[in-house]
């Protein structure tokens, strides 16, 4: 990087260092200049810019103009994300707890906005009538399923996480009502399309669950609920989808539990007794 080195002043000789000095000072000021108005403004001269260039590897003064505006546009991007990160080195225990909540209801909150009720209500239609759920996830998103299948067992939906296709498996369940949701957190992850495209050759219905990097995943689909993704810079920009992820599974599970909400909650009353008659025998 061009700028690293201007900032280390490694082996620059005085007059290079105040060239240097001045370019990181007006970094966006010396793109109408030549060499020699770069040399004049530091009192050095034209030959010495054209050393420093070529002391930076860089062949020509044009050149490293340009290389200077790239490397500080993209500091200055890098320093915008770096506002909108959530902590930063000096945060405290006591912050993080405080901020989280707020991280959290903006995900959500932004999700929600989003969200095509007339969609999730044929989802949860076909989720009800479906013989079986099949979730697809790679990495991270097949937390994100994982989490959802053990909710959907909960309520007695057959649930299963795959994070590739098995054409055995895609054979056998022939002719029954599967519903494949389909996960990716820009919508455009390889191994996701290859599988959801796989699956609607099957005639299999697909949902897919993910970010709008491109719509690849979307066209596929039959249906395409979009996440919500806050671009930062550190590792929790893999929290904002994974919340809004999250959240929409919990759309769709407490949608299915609401639709036969009577037989949940009878089953949710047996269970307790089973647990209280098991607590009176071990007394």
């Amino acid at each position: 990087m061009i700028v690293e080195k201007l900032e280390e002043k490694k082996n620059l000789t005085n007059s290079e260092i105040q060239i240097a000095d001045y370019i990181l000072k007006n970094p966006f000021s010396i793109m109408n200049l030549t060499a020699a108005d770069l040399g004049d403004i530091t009192y050095t001269s034209k030959a010495t810019v054209f050393r420093l260039c070529k002391k930076l590897n860089v062949d020509s003064f044009d050149k490293f103009k340009h290389l200077i505006e790239l490397e500080m546009n993209e500091r200055k991007r890098l320093n915008a994300l770096l506002k909108e990160e959530p902590f930063h080195k000096n945060s405290s225990l006591n912050d993080i707890i405080n901020i989280l909540p707020s991280f959290y209801d903006t995900a959500i909150n932004h999700t929600k906005l989003t969200l095509d009720d007339n969609m999730l209500k044929r989802i949860i239609t076909q989720l009800k009538k479906s013989d079986k759920i099949d979730i697809y996830g790679l990495g991270i998103t097949s937390s994100c399923a994982s989490t959802a299948m053990f909710k959907f067992l909960s309520i007695g939906k057959n649930c299963t996480v795959h994070s590739t296709i098995n054409e055995h498996y895609i054979m056998s369940i022939k002719g029954e009502n599967i519903v494949a949701i389909v996960l990716s957190f820009t919508g455009c992850n390889p191994g996701i399309v290859q599988v959801a495209k796989y699956l609607r050759g099957f005639g299999i219905y697909t949902v897919g669950i993910g970010g709008l990097k491109t719509d690849e995943l979307k066209k596929i689909c039959n249906e395409y609920i979009e996440i919500y993704q806050k671009d930062l810079v550190m590792s929790l920009e893999m929290l904002t989808p994974y919340i809004s992820m999250t959240y929409i599974f919990d759309i769709l599970f407490a949608g299915l539990l609401v639709r036969d909400y009577d037989r949940h909650l009878q089953n949710s009353i047996q269970v307790k007794e089973y647990e209280n008659q098991s607590k009176k025998k071990v007394f």
